[in-house]
């Protein structure tokens, strides 16, 4: 049997099935197969971050995960039976400032129901067997109540860390095996923790920690003594975690009720490339990283985000030149802080010798008392700090601060020095757009979030004005941006006009008119002068400048767009 399709995904967790959530919402032909039966129904990857949260945000769907989830708003770690930290979070800009522990089941389960509304759905009990590059096409061969040879445009493996993809392309990749081994089981816990904190317990003899799920059930982690070797089949029992718990936690818990108890050594994986041609990788089948960072699922729901646009407009065919391979160069500066938290992590949590042991939970007590690292901390769990600045299809333009004053401002190669000193403290491109909660559409109308319901899969052009009555050559400047935007990429960009309240600028029709009633949004994107920010569908920004100059935008999107 033969058939054809845009886009094959192979694999649908959390990875696979985003990107198809964002394929279908561009009405892109594409299938998604997996040979398992059915979505995960153990927890596995707990964890769900702000960007993450985000992400889902953007399609208006975040509800279900924050009806469900266990929201936590600190972090407690005790060190040799005593309290050393009670940590807030703190460092997160979004939208949803706390971290979200939910597990992995959930989070395939409300993906897969929004796939469902948007019209998709996933072939279940459909297993990739090989593919052969045709050069213009894939041939990919496939197993599931019969043989079938799908032709596809592009094969993206998103079948995790053991990928038949990666390995039926030869993709070369290297691993380093951790000398950890834990147990990880979903259960109830009676003992005095509290939900909402997140418990870290650098004990004597390993590590342990602890987090509040759905359901009034609990994640309990343990550390294994490395005497201790598991036989490939054998099950952990309830009775030897509760063992290893009570020799770790400081806290005593009664554990019952397993709905799932496993075992796992961790790795520290990566692929030298992402992409073969028409074959790319997502996700643990292109990177894997130690559990214990939390960042596993969370970096490959990033990934199909980032893909998930570009493979779009390759399929409309309207991409330029070279947005497909950007996917690579930017994914690997985004994973580089989950490699470096997976290597710090495993090497404190397995400190076992007295010294070692003594310098670890000193200089943790330490750290976390300095705003600083608490700040650098969260925005690194959340995602928030994430960047892509050196990213080929980033960029930016600051006119020279020529002019003092801001009447002067207006120039075709120049900002004031006021307004040139206070764009450099927003965003920069190739960092992630921070949403702020300070939006309105009329004088009268309820405060909403700068992104809410405006990108949606596409780009966003935020014009900001600081001038009240803007002058007619202003006004020209604004009218002949907007209309080039209109006629030329109307149907992937969404523009805007952020304005102050008492702003008597006129809607044209070719933006939609936002008012900073109270300036924050201004503040936090520098615009102390007129000035523009592109941001991207996966909310980073992909271009900036001041002051508003087409012919610098216009370069830019002939890097995103062949027009």
């Amino acid at each position: 049997m033969k058939s054809a399709t845009e886009v094959l995904i192979v694999g649908a967790g959390p990875t696979g099935l985003m990107l198809a959530l964002e394929l279908a919402r561009q009405k892109i032909n594409f299938r998604i197969i997996d040979k398992k039966s059915e979505t995960s129904q153990h927890i596995k990857a707990t964890a769900v971050s702000s960007v993450a949260l985000e992400g889902f945000g953007d399609f208006d769907y975040a509800t279900p995960f924050i009806k469900t989830g266990n929201p936590t708003h600190a972090l407690v770690v005790y060190a040799e039976n005593k309290l050393i930290t009670h940590a807030p979070w703190v460092g997160i800009e979004s939208k949803y400032p706390c971290y979200f522990l939910i597990g992995q089941n959930y989070v395939e389960k409300f993906q897969e129901q929004l796939l469902n509304q948007l019209g998709a759905h996933v072939e279940w009990g459909v297993e990739f067997k090989n593919y052969v590059d045709k050069e213009n096409y894939i041939e990919a061969s496939v197993q599931g109540q019969q043989t079938e040879v799908i032709h596809c445009n592009y094969l993206i493996g998103c079948d995790g860390s053991h990928s038949s993809v990666r390995k039926k392309g030869n993709f070369v990749s290297k691993s380093k095996k951790y000398p950890s081994h834990y147990m990880v089981a979903d259960l109830v816990v009676h003992g005095d923790f509290n939900p909402g904190h997140w418990y870290f317990f650098l004990a004597k003899n390993g590590f342990a920690s602890i987090s509040g799920l759905p359901d009034n059930r609990w994640g309990v982690l343990v550390s294994l003594p490395k005497t201790e070797i598991y036989e490939k089949g054998r099950q952990p029992t309830l009775e030897e975690l509760q063992q290893y718990f009570d020799g770790l936690s400081p806290i005593p818990g009664q554990l019952s009720d397993p709905r799932w108890i496993s075992h796992f050594h961790t790795y520290l994986t990566s692929v030298d490339t992402r992409q073969k041609g028409r074959v790319i990788l997502c996700g643990d089948a292109a990177h894997q990283v130690s559990p214990l960072t939390s960042l596993g699922m969370n970096s490959g729901l990033l990934d199909a985000r980032n893909l998930g646009w570009k493979l779009a407009l390759e399929c409309q065919g309207v991409s330029a030149k070279g947005l497909l391979e950007s996917y690579q160069e930017e994914q690997e500066q985004t994973i580089k802080p989950a490699r470096l938290l997976s290597d710090m992590n495993e090497k404190s949590f397995s400190m076992t010798g007295i010294i070692s042991r003594e310098y670890r939970d000193h200089l943790t007590e330490l750290m976390m008392q300095l705003e600083p690292a608490k700040k650098y901390f969260g925005g690194l769990l959340s995602q928030t700090k994430v960047s892509m600045t050196k990213s080929p299809i980033v960029d930016e333009f600051i006119g020279l601060p020529i002019h003092w004053s801001s009447t002067e401002h207006l120039s075709a190669n120049s900002s004031c020095l006021r307004a040139w000193a206070e764009f450099g403290k927003g965003p920069r491109a190739g960092e992630r757009a921070p949403d702020i909660y300070a939006a309105t559409t009329s004088k009268q109308d309820n405060t909403q979030w700068l992104f809410e319901k405006r990108l949606a899969g596409k780009h966003g052009l935020f014009i900001f004005l600081t001038s009240n009555n803007p002058s007619d050559d202003l006004k020209k400047t604004i009218h002949e941006l907007l209309e080039n935007i209109k006629i030329q990429y109307g149907s992937w960009i969404n523009a805007y006009l952020v304005v102050d309240k008492k702003s008597t600028i006129e809607n044209t029709g070719l933006a939609e008119i936002i008012i900073d009633k109270d300036h924050k949004i201004h503040e936090r994107y520098g615009a102390a002068g007129e000035c523009l920010y592109l941001i991207r569908p996966d909310q980073f920004v992909g271009f900036r400048s001041i002051p508003l100059r087409w012919d610098k935008l216009k370069s830019h999107l002939q890097t995103i767009f062949y027009k």
